[in-house]
């Protein structure tokens, strides 16, 4: 006979939760959603701590969440995974961990990361959620849900107001000013390419010719092409005209909007760079500086 465990609405102690279930398989439930899962004991053991830890887990895959008794005991948690199954929604499932966690009376943070990738029809194209939701609505689908986009270098800062009003700025740019901004560039290239000079990421230690990067124009080319029909949109409705329209071109939208952000170009000792992949590139700006890829935090009250 399977154990049952009706997530309360008062606060327990985890230490009594864990001495309870631990390695042990039980229903864990509230009034509209029931998960088989396991409560077992870890170890991470690619550091030199060798960190044990508690990880509960659904059976079928829908969420996991490590819990880790370092001081301050079980104060941080860590979701590693969010999945709907044939029974339950992704948003149901959020909902019900979220639950779950506010009746554990150590807990005060949540954290994940944002990997989700949307498919494309009628292709083996991803691209990111992320990107797309913060570009297209202004809001990611775990914020929804009180999470904050966060950096952490040496402390921790909420980055969710700047990254919102550079996603309203680069959506709210319209094609035809994007593809102007890019025909100027492009000129200006092509006249003084003798005199102009790139830093990539592959160099970034030295600027070398312009000739050196043979698929710089090729990639503008791409973009301006991709873009040419749909220059009575704003960047924000393009994205999703060529989802709904040309996805699989959208990947590769990113894909090259994305390598273009790690080259900086100088002439006569001013890096110029298209007015457009200025404020794209500060989106990403602590992407690059500290390393953040989706990072989300909830605070458990």
């Amino acid at each position: 006979m399977t154990i049952e465990y009706i997530i309360p609405k008062n606060k327990i102690d985890i230490h009594n939760f864990i001495k309870k279930f631990e390695n042990k398989t039980f229903l864990l439930k509230n009034d509209k959603v029931e998960i088989e899962v396991k409560l077992q004991r870890e170890r991470k053991t690619f550091i030199k701590s060798k960190l044990d830890f508690y990880r509960i887990f659904g059976l079928t895959n829908e969420f996991s969440i490590e819990f880790f008794h370092n001081k301050p005991s079980f104060e941080n948690v860590y979701i590693a995974s969010i999945n709907k199954s044939d029974k339950y929604s992704g948003s149901e499932v959020v909902k019900f961990v979220i639950e779950f966690l506010k009746s554990l009376k150590q807990v005060k943070k949540a954290y994940l990361y944002d990997a989700a990738t949307i498919n494309c029809k009628n292709s083996n194209d991803t691209f990111s959620l992320s990107l797309y939701k913060l570009l297209t609505s202004y809001i990611g689908f775990y914020q929804k849900y009180g999470f904050r986009l966060v950096i952490n270098y040496g402390k921790e800062e909420d980055i969710t107001n700047n990254m919102v009003l550079l996603a309203k700025k680069v959506a709210n740019y319209k094609v035809k000013d994007i593809l102007e901004n890019f025909k100027k560039f492009i000129n200006l290239v092509e006249k003084y390419k003798k005199d102009i000079q790139v830093k990539t990421i592959y160099k970034y230690d030295e600027y070398v010719p312009i000739e050196n990067l043979g698929e710089f124009i090729s990639i503008f080319g791409f973009l301006y092409f991709s873009m040419l029909s749909y220059k009575k949109y704003t960047f924000g409705k393009f994205i999703e005209k060529l989802n709904n329209e040309k996805c699989f071109m959208l990947s590769q939208l990113f894909d090259n909007l994305n390598k273009l952000r790690y080259i900086e170009f100088k002439y006569k000792n001013k890096k110029i760079i298209p007015n457009f992949l200025v404020d794209y590139y500060k989106l990403f700006l602590y992407s690059g500086n500290f390393g953040w890829n989706g990072y989300y935090m909830k605070k458990i009250d």
